[in-house]
């Protein structure tokens, strides 16, 4: 089994990249989270392969193996399987899944993932305590849910998509001070982040 893929970043789409290895081109689905790059630097990611129905091979690739462990456990939560668990990653940063899980955010969640009442709680039901057994631990290391949601509805009034938003979010945090900052200067930044304000 692949475990990662060092290679040359040749293409970069919104889902997926393609990077080439030895000659050999592969096509990896990547979360919008993923570290930005460019055509020809090269990168590394950690692989999970799956085969298809019709035999061809799924490669989903991730910047850190934290992440991939995450997807590991997701995809092993009866009747997730692996192309749920990517599409949950691909909504939610993992460093915050594992917060909402720990704390039981089940609204939060639905919102988020744009899953079912019942198979959030399922989720949070099996995954809090293989989180808790692998040494997660709440970190207090997000902004006030106040401030976030309504940084989230402002930008999303804006035309700003979720994946867009999540982003912008995660990386202002450690530059805001320990979420001192108000909403104002929230979304100041994100919109200077986003290409939308200066």
């Amino acid at each position: 089994m692949l475990d990662y893929l060092k290679g040359e970043v040749i293409e970069i789409g919104e889902e997926e990249w393609v990077l080439e290895c030895n000659n050999f081109g592969f096509r990896l689905k990547l979360t919008p989270f993923v570290s930005p790059g460019n055509v020809g630097e090269e990168r590394c990611f950690f692989l999970r392969t799956f085969m298809k129905e019709n035999g061809e091979f799924t490669l989903y690739g991730f910047d850190d193996e934290e992440e991939r462990s995450v997807f590991d456990q997701l995809q092993e939560v009866r009747g997730i399987g692996h192309r749920t668990a990517f599409k949950i990653l691909s909504r939610v940063r993992w460093e915050e899944l594992i917060e909402l899980v720990l704390s039981e955010e089940i609204s939060i969640l639905e919102a988020k993932t744009n899953l079912s009442s019942k198979t959030v709680k399922k989720l949070v039901l099996e995954l809090r305590p293989r989180f808790v057994r692998a040494g997660w631990q709440m970190t207090g290391e997000h902004p006030p849910r106040g401030v976030v949601e309504e940084v989230r509805e402002v930008l999303s009034h804006l035309g700003y998509r979720p994946a867009e938003i999540e982003g912008v979010i995660g990386s202002l945090w450690s530059e805001l001070g320990g979420g001192e900052a108000d909403v104002e200067t929230w979304i100041r930044e994100a919109l200077v982040r986003l290409g939308g304000g200066v």
